[in-house]
């Protein structure tokens, strides 16, 4: 019986994500992976999915697809291979929802110095936004395992995580990866406690300084009181093409 990954689509050998096609005439260099990929990929691999050889993309509320250069994976990711609850918020768009559950508790004592960051519009709709519609029991899974399940042939160069605060729990999940091919990561860290029980920038940063990787670049603060950036980690030491590839998407 197939796995819900194994499943096949119909797209063809190409498909418009954002504002590229994947492998454009045979250019793609890098093999990425896509954690919490709803709206196609992101800035700035948009601009550049020529230069991506393949995608690999989880999202656990989409159907699983397959063709030659994207496969899509309907599977959260943690750190163990488990069951999870996943809080689904009112947000905007279907944003917000996670596995942690929003921390009223820290927004409401610290709102006096919180609402005067970040865009005012946020600050002032977050406790609407933040009203839980639903809790979904789901099953989570190690990035490594899957990885090992798919049984490409291929080393996946970059790890590109979007998941409301879990980056690190999905990290603990792929330590392997990180040991050996990645070079490469974009995360979106929290600065503030806005979800319980979240590990922030500071202490996702030494536990990547473990794997070799530093911090390249820190994106300037977004989301609601300004609570989180992007961050761009590279291994330390790495010459090849791939990183080359990389530095330049970035323009670093």
């Amino acid at each position: 019986m197939k796995r819900p990954w194994q499943c096949l689509c119909r797209l063809g050998r190409q498909r418009l994500l954002g504002k590229g096609v994947i492998n454009f005439r045979g250019k793609g260099a890098v093999n990425l992976i896509d954690v919490g990929s709803a709206g196609g990929l992101p800035h700035p691999w948009s601009e550049n999915a020529d230069k991506i050889h393949h995608l690999l993309e989880f999202e656990p509320r989409v159907k699983p697809e397959k063709n030659p250069h994207i496969t899509t994976v309907n599977a959260a990711l943690w750190e163990s291979n488990c069951e999870r609850d996943f809080y689904i918020y009112k947000g905007r768009g279907g944003t917000g929802s996670s596995l942690f559950p929003q921390n009223l508790d820290y927004v409401t004592q610290n709102w006096n110095s919180l609402h005067l960051k970040g865009d005012e519009e946020l600050a002032n709709t977050w406790f609407e936004r933040s009203q839980l519609e639903s809790v979904e029991r789901i099953a989570c899974r190690r990035l490594d395992d899957v990885l090992e399940e798919l049984g490409h042939v291929f080393p996946y160069h970059f790890l590109k995580i979007d998941a409301q605060g879990a980056e690190y729990e999905i990290m603990k999940g792929a330590e392997h990866l990180l040991s050996t091919s990645c070079l490469g990561l974009h995360l979106e860290l929290f600065v503030i406690p806005l979800y319980k029980g979240i590990t922030l920038l500071p202490e996702v940063a030494e536990y990547l300084a473990g794997f070799g990787f530093e911090l390249a670049r820190k994106f300037p603060p977004h989301g609601s009181f300004h609570s989180q950036h992007d961050c761009l980690f590279l291994k330390k030491g790495d010459t090849s093409q791939v990183i080359d590839v990389i530095i330049k998407a970035y323009g670093i």
